[in-house]
């Protein structure tokens, strides 16, 4: 039996579209139909039930899967161990990380999991943590690392805290609060507000710092997408309410204020800190890259 085709099957499972799966699967929607038809017709029984609006599985497809997620499980983990013998210089690892990691933090990582003359392939998933959560649940990575506060007490994940990152609310250095008046809570209320997607006691938080009303909080944007918010916060007059490490470059060149320390708020560190934290599946071993990664990781915080 082709474990390529049951993995066709898998996707085809979490996907319940044949488009979507076939594009995960770096195939055309026929060639992906194909695979599909030829594994019902090895096996001889139908896996799905098709129509022009939904996809779903048969009974028979249900069982079938269970068994086929543990076949692929053990060719995985044959794989590892030829990898382990092979000295962790070849093999593939799949893990995720959020924006919440530093660049440079992974560029290290990379090159000590890629070293001169290695053949490891790296699949690097950068997303939102619930994104990623979902990844490890389906397997399609080893761990991640990101926010993970809501997972602690999940007891389907293993948690490895890491330091916290700290966060704060910032304006562009030509922004209206900062015409010499006092910056009161008030007139933080006047202006539209954009976040990064993280859990909302964060909001919560410094709403109890500045003594603002969290029901009324004016945010207008919420985005996984860095890039894009630091792009609107430098030409708009938004308040963007982030980790300062995603605006450490503007915050160092004056292009970007620190509004609570701008208005002088004392606040201690831990006030507005994103907590963060390696998360790998519990009840899985991981790969030997995987656990290279991991280690090296923990060490290095």
């Amino acid at each position: 039996m082709d474990l390529k085709r049951l993995q066709h099957l898998l996707l085809l499972t979490e996907e319940l579209h044949f488009s979507r799966a076939a594009q995960r699967a770096n195939l055309s929607q026929t060639a992906f139909s194909r695979s599909i038809q030829t594994l019902e017709r090895e096996l001889g029984v139908r896996l799905f039930d098709r129509d022009t609006r939904r996809v779903s599985l048969t009974a028979a497809g249900r069982q079938i899967v269970a068994r086929a997620r543990e076949l692929i499980a053990q060719a995985t983990c044959l794989q590892f161990e030829v990898d382990e013998l092979r000295g962790l210089q070849a093999g593939r690892l799949a893990f995720g990380v959020s924006q919440l990691v530093e660049a440079d933090r992974l560029e290290r990582l990379i090159e000590q999991l890629q070293p001169a003359g290695s053949e490891v392939r790296l699949d690097i998933e950068v997303n939102h943590w619930e994104a990623l959560r979902e990844a490890l649940l389906a397997e399609r990575i080893e761990f991640f690392v990101a926010y993970a506060r809501p997972l602690v007490e999940d007891g389907r994940f293993v948690v490895h805290e890491l330091p916290a990152q700290a966060a704060s609310l910032f304006c562009r250095a030509q922004h209206p609060l900062l015409d010499g008046a006092a910056i009161t809570p008030a007139r933080l209320l006047d202006y539209p507000w954009s976040c990064v997607r993280f859990d909302a006691s964060i909001a919560q938080r410094l709403c109890s710092l500045l003594h603002i009303d969290a029901a009324q909080l004016p945010v207008r944007l919420t985005c996984s997408d860095l890039g894009l918010l630091r792009r609107r916060l430098l030409v708009s007059n938004e308040l963007l309410l982030t980790w300062r490490q995603a605006v450490a470059a503007e915050l160092a060149s004056g292009q970007v204020v620190d509004l609570p320390q701008a208005a002088g708020l004392a606040m201690p560190a831990e006030a507005l800190a994103l907590p963060c934290a390696l998360v790998r599946l519990a009840g899985r071993t991981l790969s030997p890259l995987a656990m290279r990664a991991q280690q090296w990781w923990l060490a290095n915080v």
